[in-house]
């Protein structure tokens, strides 16, 4: 893979039968609010999708779905595969944001963003969970009734959320959402969030069974870039890292006045560097009356051959569904900024 596809020169197509997965599509009044958020695994010929779904109740759980490669579009329903934790402080609004990791000597490991109790200073009340399964992702269960990521850092003490976790020979190396602190909106920023608002990073830890975690650096991985961007930036979440032949590529979701996806690349998964993008970031968004037309948010990739597929999230975080991309490395003489993001 050459220099220039890793400095983010990617063609972007999306599929015009987007959006792929609506709520409500699979599963009915269980998924009727949100359907979102989704990781996508490679499971020999077919695709499998675990995702955030909200209830008629108002309550979050993980869904799973399977479609055919040939057939990507057409997804055929696996149920609820894990609920919420009632009475939990940590996890009672149920669980959202998951993360898959599949393994050949131990249970697959799940982990999650994990709603809590609504908190009186009205901050939010995310950490993250671990779920286990033993029969290769179909069932799932709560590995405890507290958070696996402790909130004990300047940069995630006031919490944690969505993960992307590599397992790399007998380690495993974690880039998770971090929460450090609220501030005042700067003067003559506009902000999602009011007043009083986050700043939301991506923090780093590693394991060697996937419990229990280090903290090894000492601050964030990737930080919002605040007033070093256009519009300000403040949030920086939910990344995406895939393992490349020549490094790593993240994928972030960062927020000004809406979420937009941007990317960094790194040669070694701990110094990153952002890749070049316009106000409406890497992918844009969609045409006037689509289903994203306000925000794509919340990737999860594939690399098959020299083709990305990347599952995204719409408007309202899933509130209008789950489209589907592809992406194609260009040769160095097209770098137009329109080209590469595919606008």
């Amino acid at each position: 893979m050459n220099k220039r596809v890793l400095d983010g020169h990617i063609y972007w197509v999306f599929d015009p039968r987007n959006p792929i997965v609506r709520p409500g599509q699979l599963i009915g009044d269980l998924d009727s609010r949100r359907a979102g958020a989704a990781h996508i695994l490679s499971v020999g010929a077919r695709y499998r999708m675990y995702y955030w779904e909200t209830a008629r109740d108002g309550y979050h759980r993980i869904c799973a779905a399977e479609s055919s490669k040939e057939s990507s579009s057409r997804w055929q329903s696996l149920g609820v595969v894990l609920e919420r934790q009632p009475g939990t402080e940590y996890n009672h609004f149920g669980p959202g944001f998951p993360f898959v990791v599949p393994r050949d000597d131990g249970p697959w490991l799940m982990y999650f963003g994990a709603w809590g109790k609504a908190r009186k200073d009205g901050k939010l009340p995310n950490t993250t969970g671990l779920a286990l399964s033993f029969d290769r992702g179909l069932t799932w269960q709560h590995w405890s009734d507290r958070p696996v990521l402790s909130l004990d850092r300047h940069w995630d003490s006031e919490g944690t959320g969505s993960v992307c976790v590599l397992h790399e020979g007998d380690r495993f190396r974690m880039y998770y959402t971090a929460l450090g602190q609220y501030f005042q909106r700067p003067d003559g920023v506009q902000t999602g969030h009011g007043d009083f608002i986050p700043w939301i990073g991506v923090g780093y830890a590693e394991s060697s069974d996937g419990v229990c975690w280090e903290k090894p650096l000492d601050d964030l991985a990737v930080s919002p870039r605040g007033f070093g961007t256009e519009p300000y930036e403040y949030i920086a979440s939910k990344p995406f890292v895939l393992r490349e032949e020549s490094g790593y590529r993240m994928w972030v979701n960062t927020f000004g006045h809406a979420y937009r996806v941007r990317s960094l690349v790194s040669a070694d998964g701990i110094h990153w560097e952002w890749i070049p993008s316009g106000p409406d970031g890497d992918f844009g968004v969609g045409e006037p009356g689509a289903f994203d037309d306000h925000q794509r948010s919340y990737v999860s990739a594939l690399l098959e051959g020299s083709q990305y597929h990347v599952w995204y999230t719409g408007n309202g975080f899933g509130a209008t569904g789950i489209g589907h991309a592809t992406g194609t490395p260009l040769a160095d003489e097209h770098t137009e900024v329109g080209l590469i993001s595919g606008e």
